[in-house]
């Protein structure tokens, strides 16, 4: 029996190139897809409110105002970000949310959602440092890891000298997951952003970052060594040592 050709360069590249679009095209599909049927669902709820309104107030049965779904559902995403940046408005919102939370369905759905949408925001990003690997959870097994922090410990035990304060997190939610205390030594920086360490564990491994040529980190990046990261950084400045017992 004679064994498959293998498949020719040209198929190849057609198939490269296929993926690329899919990848390109399916966040922009998926984007525009929520867009309408949030459209869909205001303008299905009070778009007959406004035109029953309306023909009362002019006296026309038949009078109809297109774009109404489309006009409330921006004041409807503008009066929730008003709230959420008032104390009063945040209470609001967290009442909702905790009765969102007590029905199943909607709990999974709106928790999962909520999640990602917080993990990939700017605001989110912003408060991790840095990208590492680390060996989790065991030896030869590597987990992504996101820094928070830095402390040194040293006065409570040798081991815990110079730690790196880390998040793992979970996959597909990258907002649920573990705080570890590891050895700085025992940390080995990825050339990557934040941003694409993110996005790599919430596709699950799928889209892979491409990494920087090592040795030529960012501006952001503190200097390290060949293995792990290094000394210790002013970033880790507000973990300071904890004093012996007895002193201030």
């Amino acid at each position: 029996m004679k064994s498959p050709l293998p498949p020719s360069p040209f198929r190849i590249r057609l198939r490269r190139i296929l993926i690329a679009g899919l990848i390109i095209l399916a966040p922009v599909a998926i984007t525009l897809w929520v867009l309408v049927q949030l459209f869909q669902i205001m303008d299905g709820i009070f778009a007959p409110l406004v035109d029953q309104v309306l023909r009362r107030t002019f006296d026309q049965p038949d009078l109809h105002v297109p774009g109404v779904g489309l006009l409330l559902t921006l004041l409807v995403i503008l009066a929730l970000g008003w709230l959420s940046t008032h104390v009063g408005g945040r209470r609001i919102l967290r009442f909702f949310e905790r009765i969102l939370f007590r029905i199943p369905v909607a709990r999974t759905i709106y928790g999962s959602t909520k999640g990602i949408l917080q993990a990939v925001s700017r605001e989110k990003a912003e408060s991790f440092k840095r990208v590492v690997l680390i060996e989790y959870p065991k030896k030869d097994l590597f987990a992504i890891a996101f820094v928070t922090g830095g402390t040194r410990w040293g006065r409570i035990d040798d081991r815990l000298e110079d730690l790196l304060l880390v998040f793992v997190p979970t996959t597909p939610n990258p907002t649920s997951g573990f705080l570890l205390l590891v050895p700085r030594q025992e940390a080995v920086e990825l050339p990557i952003t934040v941003e694409e360490g993110i996005r790599m564990v919430i596709s699950g491994g799928i889209l892979l970052p491409r990494l920087r040529r090592s040795g030529t980190p960012t501006a952001t990046d503190p200097p390290t060594e060949s293995r792990g990261l290094g000394p210790r950084t002013d970033n880790d400045a507000t973990n300071p040592p904890i004093p012996p017992p007895g002193e201030p």
